[in-house]
């Protein structure tokens, strides 16, 4: 029993001494290392934020190539929309060139109820005040790319309600402006 009995008091100190000797060494070490670290990990984030921003980019590189392929699908699409042909056969169609677009990272767009915004929407038919409209027919949809429009929405577009135009917003007795006008 005696075998494992605790150590002597008198060769522990030593002993301790030496611990915190080497724990304040590993310290010191330590702060020397960790503003090495932390810019090493930063750097690396810097890469991984890198790496991504040249994989969108290269993305829309690609989405560039393929915009040609890609505006005659919607074409394709807006002509199929105005057939008269079974709608069971129709659905089918239509989903499966919507599902391409969107695969390809393509999107369509244009509602009615939105916004006028001469950036998204081709105004065939229609007048605004002051520049403001809504869009109330959409004839064909546009087409957008990583929040890119690539073809306009082609709309018919009118003046905004009065009760949904800001104050001082031009009223319903000044003239309309024509769209190709605005």
């Amino acid at each position: 029993m005696t075998e494992h009995a605790a150590p002597k008091a008198t060769g522990s100190a030593p002993a301790a001494d030496l611990a915190g000797q080497v724990a304040d060494v590993v310290r010191a070490e330590f702060d020397q290392v960790v503003p090495h670290l932390v810019a090493a990990l930063k750097r690396d984030r810097a890469f991984d934020a890198l790496a991504e921003r040249l994989q969108t980019a290269e993305r829309r590189l690609d989405a560039r190539r393929e915009r040609p392929t890609m505006t005659s699908l919607l074409a394709l699409l807006h002509r199929l929309r105005h057939l008269d042909i079974d709608p069971e056969i129709f659905g089918s169609i239509d989903a499966e060139i919507v599902e391409i677009l969107r695969q390809a990272g393509y999107r369509e767009f244009g509602e009615v109820g939105e916004p006028f915004d001469p950036g998204r929407h081709e105004a065939l038919e229609g007048r605004t005040i002051g520049g403001g409209g809504v869009v109330r027919q959409v004839f064909a949809s546009g087409l957008a790319s990583f929040d890119e429009v690539v073809v306009r929405a082609k709309v018919h577009v009118e003046p905004e309600p009065a009760s949904a135009r800001p104050v001082g917003y031009p009223s319903e007795h000044e003239p309309l402006t024509p769209v190709s006008e605005a």
